[in-house]
């Protein structure tokens, strides 16, 4: 029986190839899951730490997910609303808002607002301001893949279809900080709070993926052990 299923091995080497590559491929990938999710782990892990600091000044050596304070004005003239933004299954925008503070700016993430009865219908997210001290927390979005040419709608407020500081500002012709400042619960001018997660995709869903690539191996191995004992 043995010698019966290597030589059936041998005389569907095709099958056999694809078989073992594809059953390899699917563990490997399953693997690199495991090692994505226990890197998020470590940096979550980092994050919960750093939230529990008090806030500092902000400054250009504020690190990713600190809490920082800044005294400036925002322009509410000059506002961005990110699309597509899901909240309890709704459909909104969040909004950024310009913010400046010695000769420095910042957008300023106050929060999500649900979408208009038509996607031509923009929320009223106008608001005036003087002078203020705001405190929240850094954040540095992860990259997107962007698709087409029309990024950003063409009146204010901009419709921007990224949530990225470093390609939103071209709207402004101005530099701003590579990082947005998500306003705390409690802040003035924030609209409905969502509670600050530092990555799109958490540990949790990292270890079932995993499961899945090891998963789809045993099913794939199993498959090819069928085939051949069939053979035989």
């Amino acid at each position: 029986m043995k010698f019966l299923t290597i030589k059936l091995i041998k005389n569907n080497k095709a099958l056999s190839l694809f078989s073992v590559f594809f059953t390899l491929l699917f563990i490997s990938l399953g693997f690199w899951q495991i090692e994505r999710a226990e890197s998020k782990a470590l940096k979550m892990k980092a994050f919960n730490e750093m939230q529990k600091n008090p806030p500092l000044p902000l400054n250009d050596l504020s690190a990713a997910w600190s809490r920082v304070f800044v005294e400036g004005f925002y322009d509410s003239s000059r506002q961005v609303l990110i699309d597509n933004q899901i909240n309890d299954g709704q459909v909104g925008y969040k909004i950024y808002t310009p913010f400046y503070f010695d000769e420095k700016a910042i957008f300023v993430d106050r929060g999500w607002i649900p979408q208009g009865k038509t996607r031509g219908e923009l929320p009223d997210i106008d608001f005036q301001s003087e002078r203020l001290r705001i405190v929240g927390s850094l954040l540095k979005p992860e990259k997107e893949v962007l698709a087409g040419d029309d990024i950003f709608s063409k009146e204010w407020p901009i419709v921007s279809q990224t949530k990225l500081p470093t390609i939103v500002e071209a709207v402004f012709n101005e530099d701003f900080f590579d990082m947005v400042l998500i306003l705390e619960p409690g802040s003035s001018f924030l609209e409905e709070y969502i509670p600050l997660q530092p990555f799109v995709i958490t540990p949790t869903k990292h270890y079932g993926y995993a499961l899945q690539w090891f998963t789809m191996s045993i099913v794939l191995f199993s498959m090819f052990i069928y085939a051949i004992n069939k053979e035989s």
